[in-house]
Order: C-alpha cells, then structure tokens, then sequence
C-alpha cells in the first residue's frame, strides 16, 4: 500500500490546512487493510481504480452484534421473506436486467447524474468485489442487490440497490441488519456499511457501531452525535488537487 495527501484550502492565520488523504492498493495488499485504516474505495472518477479515500467510515464490531428492539422490529418485516444467496464475483453474469436494476434505483433515489452507465462498469472492474448478494423473495423476484468486499476478517457491502416497491419500506435498513448477521454468522470480525455523516442515517442505530475519527475507530456515541449535528456547518465547497486534475463522472 501507498498513501498520498491532496492539498484542498487553508486558513493560514489559524494554522487550519486541509488536505484529502488517499490510499492506493497494490500487488499482494488485502483491501481490509485499508479499511482497517479508515479508507474506503473512491470511485468518482474513472481514474480511480484501486483508489481509497480516508473518511467518517463506520463499522460494527460483529463480536458485540445483537439485534435491539428496533432492529428486531424491521427484521419482522423481512425475515422469512427474502433469501440471501451469495454468489462469488467472477461467477455472477452481469446482464442488462442487472444493469437496469442498478440504474433505476439510483436514478429513483439519487437523481440521473449519480450513477451513468459508465460509472457503475467502473465499480464492476474496481477490482475489490468478491461476491455479490442477491436478494429474492418467496416467488423468486429480485428484491435487492448488495455489492461485497469479503474476506476472512470483514465485510464490506459497497454498494446496495432494491426495487421500487421496497423503497421507504426500511429495506434499505434490513440488508444492512442482514449483512451484518450473515457477516457474523461466517466468524468475520467487522462489517464496514460505508461513510457516517448525515444526523438522520440510520445507520447511527445499528449495535455495536464504531466510527473513525481520523486517528482511530471508536465508539464513542456522544462525540459522534455532537459531530453529526454540526456537519452542515462544516461542508467544504473546494475540490482537493487531486480531484481537480482527474475527470469525474
């Protein structure tokens, strides 16, 4: 592994300097490392392959991983509904009916310049996915997606999608539940669900949920909501260097 700093602004007179801090995976290197490290996969541009980024990453400690009661209460609504089947990366047939799926969802929940074609090919050959999980309910239907990084100490669900129907139905909150358990269930150690930074992610209910805070993960849940409520008042409207000599999608 290689890691590198972007310079993003300053304010010099307080000595405050902003830099955005990648990482770079390379031949032999196990991604978990990374993720260990609070890095996750950077995929906003196509020269991002292999790429990581330092961030608010979050992860479950799987050891300590029990459902709550709100957890209990939207697994209700799933369990027993829809199968899991896991299938390995270079085994899975990527057709158009998968493409589709992906595309509708994000266009759906996150407007059309989210994800272009082109950008959900680049997560395809990024080169970290290790499985990728289908979820189907009791007729055989296509319920949701989830996009894997697997090995024997973590998992990372990159990327998730689900059908219209199931959208504001907390499906999106149950794959996380079930991600985790399944994750638990084959003696990994964390479960990585992505970035931590809106005051109303639901993933800030989720047991057992670590963070990192730039130096180190912890559980500390008071810093974490007194970080979460002043987010907005933090945003950084400047692309770092590194971004503004790389096209993006």
């Amino acid at each position: 592994m290689r890691f590198f700093s972007s310079e993003i602004g300053h304010n010099y007179p307080q000595l405050v300097f902003g830099y955005g801090n990648y990482g770079v995976l390379e031949a032999g290197d196990k991604p978990s490392a990374m993720y260990e490290r609070g890095y996750l996969p950077y995929s906003s541009s196509p020269d991002s392959k292999g790429i990581f980024y330092m961030a608010r990453s979050s992860r479950i400690r799987l050891s300590d991983f029990e459902l709550d009661s709100e957890c209990r209460r939207v697994a209700k609504k799933f369990d027993g509904k829809y199968s899991r089947e896991v299938t390995p990366f270079n085994d899975f047939t990527v057709d158009e009916e998968f493409s589709t799926f992906w595309l509708q969802y994000y266009l759906r929940a996150h407007g059309t310049a989210v994800l272009p074609r082109e950008r959900l090919m680049h997560w395809l050959h990024f080169g970290i996915i290790t499985h990728i999980a289908t979820y189907k309910d009791e007729n055989g239907k296509v319920g949701g997606y989830a996009l894997e990084v697997n090995d024997e100490t973590m998992t990372h669900d990159w990327q998730q999608s689900y059908a219209e129907e199931l959208d504001k139905q907390s499906f999106g909150v149950w794959l996380l539940i079930d991600i985790a358990r399944a994750a638990k269930e084959r003696g990994a150690k964390y479960y990585y669900p992505g970035t931590l930074y809106s005051e109303n992610s639901y993933k800030t209910n989720l047991p057992a949920l670590e963070y990192w805070n730039g130096e180190k993960w912890t559980d500390d849940d008071k810093a974490l909501r007194a970080r979460l409520k002043t987010d907005g008042d933090r945003q950084i409207d400047l692309l770092d260097e590194w971004k503004q000599n790389h096209p993006l999608f």
